[in-house]
């Protein structure tokens, strides 16, 4: 964590308008770089599906998972990985404002899903 906050120590910044103004790629690049925020996403996601479904619902029931704020996509790779890991289905809605962020996302995402398909 020490390593990850380094060189930004007695630093004012300008607060974010994430509402109001697209955030630029390394301001996304910033926030992925941070190794504790996806883990305990990831781990919170699971926890919910695991206590949302239980094992004998887990072929059955679908959760749905809305992502707003999307950006590039860390947070739906952290519900993704969570799905996997808790063998839950879910069905994700990822809702991102920013034109660049969204095409940054979509063509990996498409690859994957192309993989994961055979295709």
């Amino acid at each position: 964590m020490d390593s990850f906050a380094q060189g930004y120590d007695d630093y004012l910044q300008s607060p974010l308008q994430p509402l109001m103004d697209n955030l630029d790629s390394q301001t996304y690049e910033i926030f992925e770089k941070d190794p504790v925020k996806y883990a305990q996403y990831e781990k919170a996601i699971s926890k919910a599906l695991l206590d949302r479904v239980t094992e004998e619902e887990k072929e059955d029931v679908t959760t749905v998972v809305m992502v707003v704020g999307a950006g590039r996509g860390p947070l739906v790779d952290a519900t993704l990985r969570a799905a996997k890991s808790s063998e839950r289905l879910v069905v994700i809605y990822a809702v991102e404002k920013n034109p660049g962020a969204v095409v940054t996302y979509v063509c990996p995402l498409e690859l994957q899903c192309k993989k994961a398909r055979g295709i």
